[in-house]
């Protein structure tokens, strides 16, 4: 049985949307810098049609092939920051509300000199 494969429609409309964006500037950038799609792909190590596939967003190529493509590309410099603490105002605001309200101090009766 082979493992099911990852489609577009598989994923909620906003990250499928954000894929489709990403594909679009890595296209425009690739075609800024005057490669074709074999050429990227050959720099890569990878194939055309994973290229293509990249470009129009598809859910299922992988993070290593995205990571290479933005490096040919000299894109890379922003890839270790998302997901980040400092983008992430959710999750500070749960932390936040997990503090405690109070602070008490303990008080100690060992009176050590």
């Amino acid at each position: 049985m082979s493992p099911k494969k990852t489609s577009a429609h598989d994923l909620p409309g906003s990250p499928a949307a954000n894929l489709e964006r990403l594909g679009r500037n890595i296209r425009a950038a690739r075609k800024l810098r005057a490669l074709s799609m074999q050429d990227l792909a050959a720099r890569t190590m990878t194939t055309r049609e994973t290229i293509r596939r990249l470009e129009n967003g598809h859910p299922g190529v992988s993070l290593g092939v995205l990571a290479h493509v933005l490096w040919v590309l000299q894109l890379d410099d922003q890839l270790g920051g998302m997901a980040s603490l400092e983008s992430d105002p959710v999750g500070r605001a749960m932390a936040v509300s997990r503090l405690p309200r109070r602070v008490t101090t303990e008080v100690s009766d060992d009176l050590d000199f």
